[in-house]
């Protein structure tokens, strides 16, 4: 049937108006093939190749390649268009609007690189698959992609483009474009354009600029591979502002200036967004949370606003920040810093001293901050033996901050045990990567953003505000299944309570210590749904709560500016600003952006892994199994977060086959098992900069 159902495409894609299948018939009949030619007298084909065109027929009717009119056919006036995901072989596939799939092998997808909307023709179809060309571009995704120098001659430069299947590109070597033309050479990186024009019978482009393969590279190519936002234009409503509060903005805001408040954030942070107070009462505890007011600065619809949503948040890559805000905003006059007066939106909660919330009120606030704290200084104060104003203020937040989270581990909160890494910078150069470390500050801060996002989740929720949530569905019958499935394999139950958060964390519980520790932990949480922003408030379940959204970071998330804006049409008591249609809109585009962000950080920390493990290949590590799929072992260098592979293709001794439910990878001839979590001896094997892989091979 291939050859047949391409003929039959072939007929349609000619550019026949109306047709019937019997005319398809007539036509192809008319010119046999060789092999048809040898086919035995008495055996005709014609009533199977009646039957294969209108199958072809039928399946292209049914996804609206072609249309019937009456009797006839005619091909539909417009082609399938969408964006096209390329896949690591270089071949692409197309979900159409009717969500049908189309593959398009590489040689002809026509200069479209991922994530371009591109139109296509279908060119063949079989019972499984549909097949396709691109014919048409119609958006790139981005202008600009990294590149390769693979080889030169007097005319041309011939790049390789990475993050892109090794798709090849040509530019025509000339003054036009760049100076220094002959001054490269081949492995040398640069930055370069695509254009409409073929050039040495490639795909052509131009070049933008060279680049040396130091750490700024690195950056670079995540950006560019990302399409990560450039910088700020300059916005003519913050020409004039000035470093002082907006005149008027200060009119009936409480003033929280006397109370006594602090910051703490990470050492090298630059944007603070929150801030909290907290007084010990009769009854038990009155927090304040209090929340840089970006709202009063950016309004909806502004340029500004417009050109936020599209970041839909920060991206932080090292020691670098893309922000979502320009730095006036970011750094300047809504970053609550030290001695200086500022907007807030402020969450006052009162608890018992069990932690039982009892009230909750929020204010358009003003704020002064007495001390900016970083996360290490406050845990020193913490162990102070001075009881100075400070220490005593830590340590009733520190005792609060405990209080809430047993609370909160006993209703379900599943609390994970898992490393961390951080990377450690001298002169602006990475100097190490080291396993984060998890301060009583850390907690506190943590605990009391939660209070105040569920806080201000189920005020909207009472109130029917359309506002965004912050949704974390529950885990599903499937993975829970094989969750269990997981677990009997290490002789582990998981008990039937009616929460299944205390469950699994009774579990999480009783591994703590244990060789398997980081096994369990790793496969519950590969077990979850992902988050993401949505108008329907089911809660959060790895968190354990009813009512959740995020509302305490709006300098760097776009929807904590939009429940800022929210709650204040409730503390204005003015009209809701958003239907829930086009906060349905928001929350897609906000959930897309943050895996984006993800995937940048992400790729980034691959590259400076690649960076520091370069110059150690053949040097044999302690390594532990932190994952495993049907290609190969994820492995982890004790004591250093960095990650690499080894691929099933270098385990020679036996044939390995994934068991996904045990998470475990098995010899099928001598039953040797690798299961996440096992500790081997690994040889570094290779080290690919350009692809972002590090493999090891067992050492022997």
């Amino acid at each position: 049937m291939p050859a047949l159902s391409r003929k039959i495409i072939s007929f349609i894609n000619s550019g026949s108006s109306f047709f019937t299948a019997q005319q398809i018939e007539k036509v192809l009949s008319q010119k046999p093939s060789v092999k048809d030619k040898k086919k035995k007298k008495g055996k005709s084909r014609d009533g199977y190749a009646l039957r294969q065109i209108n199958y072809v027929l039928h399946v292209l009717l049914s996804i609206g390649y072609i249309e019937r009119k009456r009797k006839m056919y005619a091909k539909s006036r417009s082609l399938p268009s969408g964006k096209i995901k390329i896949n690591s072989s270089g071949n692409g596939f197309l979900l159409t609007e009717e969500n049908d799939e189309i593959i398009i092998e590489n040689k002809y997808l026509n200069s479209a690189c991922n994530d371009d909307k591109v139109e296509v023709v279908i060119t063949d179809l079989n019972e499984e698959f549909i097949y396709g060309r691109v014919v048409k571009v119609l958006e790139r995704r981005k202008e600009e992609y990294f590149a390769k120098l693979a080889w030169k001659t007097d005319k041309y430069f011939h790049f390789k483009i990475l993050d892109n299947a090794g798709y090849e590109v040509s530019a025509e070597i000339s003054p036009e474009y760049y100076e220094d033309s002959t001054g490269h050479s081949p492995g040398d990186y640069a930055v370069i354009k695509l254009i409409d024009k073929c050039i040495a019978g490639k795909q052509g482009c131009v070049v933008v600029s060279f680049y040396d393969s130091g750490e700024e590279f690195d950056v670079r190519r995540i950006r560019i591979k990302h399409n990560l936002p450039g910088d700020h234009k300059d916005y003519e409503e913050f020409r004039n502002t000035g470093k002082s509060v907006i005149a008027g903005e200060k009119k009936n805001r409480k003033n929280y200036k006397k109370l006594f408040t602090v910051t703490i954030d990470g050492e090298r942070a630059k944007d603070f967004d929150d801030a909290v107070s907290l007084e010990k009462t009769k009854a038990g505890y009155r927090l304040y949370v209090h929340i840089a007011d970006v709202s009063a600065y950016v309004k909806k619809n502004s340029p500004l606003d417009k050109e936020a949503l599209k970041r839909g948040n920060s991206y932080y890559l090292g020691n670098t920040v893309i922000p979502m805000l320009p730095e006036i905003l970011s750094n300047d006059l809504c970053s609550l810093r030290e001695g200086e007066e500022k907007l807030t939106l402020s969450a006052e909660m009162e608890f018992d001293k069990s932690g039982k919330e009892t009230g909750h009120a929020f204010h358009c606030g003003i704020i002064k901050v007495d001390k900016r704290l970083t996360y290490s200084s406050a845990d020193k104060t913490l162990d102070e033996k001075r009881n100075t104003k400070l220490k005593k203020l830590l340590t009733q937040m520190h005792e609060l901050a405990e209080i809430l989270k047993k609370n909160r581990v006993a209703n379900g909160r599943i609390d994970l045990n898992l490393p961390d890494y951080e990377l450690v910078y001298e002169n602006n150069r990475v100097k190490d990567i080291v396993f984060a470390e998890r301060l009583r500050s850390h907690a506190i801060v943590e605990e009391f953003m939660l209070s105040a996002n569920e806080a201000v989740s189920r005020e909207l929720t009472n109130k029917k505000i359309p506002a965004l949530y912050r949704i974390h569905e529950d885990i599903s019958e499937e993975k829970l299944e094989s969750l269990k499935s997981f677990f009997r394999s290490l002789g582990l139950k998981l008990g039937m309570s009616r929460n299944i958060g205390v469950s699994l964390q009774n579990v999480i519980n009783k591994v703590s210590g244990k060789e398997y520790e980081q096994v369990v932990n790793f496969v519950v949480l590969k077990s979850f749904m992902q988050a993401y922003y949505g108008t329907d408030p089911i809660g959060h379940f790895g968190l354990g709560f009813e009512d959740y959204t995020h509302f305490t970071s709006p300098i760097r998330r776009y929807p904590d500016l939009i429940v800022h804006r929210c709650l204040k049409t409730l503390i204005n008591r003015e009209k809701h600003l958003y239907e829930t249609e086009e906060l349905d809109h928001i929350g897609e585009v906000c959930s897309g952006m943050e895996r984006v962000a993800q995937y940048a950080e992400r790729d980034l920390f691959k590259l400076i892994s690649c960076r520091f493990l370069k110059d150690r290949v053949g040097e044999v590590f302690d390594v532990v199994v932190s994952g495993v799929a049907r290609f190969g072992l994820f492995v982890m260098i004790f004591n250093e977060p960095i990650e690499g592979m080894i691929p099933l293709r270098s385990l020679t001794d036996d044939y390995y086959i994934l068991n996904e439910d045990e998470y475990v990878i098995v010899g099928r001839r001598l039953g040797r098992r690798f299961r996440i979590g096992d500790k081997l001896r690994a040889r570094l094997e290779d080290v690919n900069y350009e692809n972002m892989r590090i493999d090891f091979e067992l050492a022997k």
